[in-house]
């Protein structure tokens, strides 16, 4: 079967070749809800001879387009309008894709191994640098120590050792907190 999109492909292709304007057409016409229609005059040549055959064959053979009769295509494309369900007798060979397909998909793989890879292996295998800590402070018992490359906190004791009171008088029964961190 040929669709619709083949088809207009194939008629774009054919304008291609032989340079056909869509506006003003010497060769293919378009024809609304129709199809299309070849309007140029066709005329058969004489019999090509032995030695013209034989150069038209390596011709051929260089060419990768596949040949059309434009009689047979004149024909039925004057009778028939087009149709979703019109048979093709044109066998086109499809380019083998599978090999560029399969190393696509290993590449793929491997891309996905390593991109979920390389945080797990991050994470195994470095260790946070551990902060240091200086004393600024000492409440009830419970030090308040801050990072040493923190700014200076001395507005702030006021409002901590608050915390730390209200804190431990609410929680009489239970421990004490070890150490603040502010």
């Amino acid at each position: 079967e040929v669709d619709d999109s083949s088809l207009t492909q194939a008629i774009s292709t054919l304008r291609k070749m032989l340079k056909d304007s869509t506006k003003s057409p010497e060769f293919v016409k378009t024809v609304p809800k129709r199809g299309y229609q070849l309007i140029s005059t066709v005329e058969r040549l004489s019999p090509l001879s032995s030695d013209s055959i034989s150069e038209l064959d390596e011709q051929e053979e260089e060419n990768e387009a596949p040949v059309v009769d434009l009689e047979q295509f004149a024909e039925s494309a004057v009778e028939t309008p087009v149709d979703k369900t019109t048979e093709a007798e044109v066998t086109v060979e499809k380019p083998k894709t599978a090999p560029s397909q399969k190393n696509a998909n290993w590449l793929f793989r491997i891309l996905v191994v390593v991109a979920v890879l390389l945080p797990v292996c991050v994470l195994m295998l470095t260790n946070p640098a551990e902060s240091q800590f200086r004393q600024i402070g000492e409440y009830h018992n419970v030090p308040v120590m801050t990072p040493v490359n923190h700014p200076q906190l001395n507005d702030w004791m006021p409002s901590i050792e608050q915390c730390i009171k209200r804190y431990v008088e609410h929680h009489a029964e239970e421990s004490s907190p070890v150490e603040v961190i502010a």
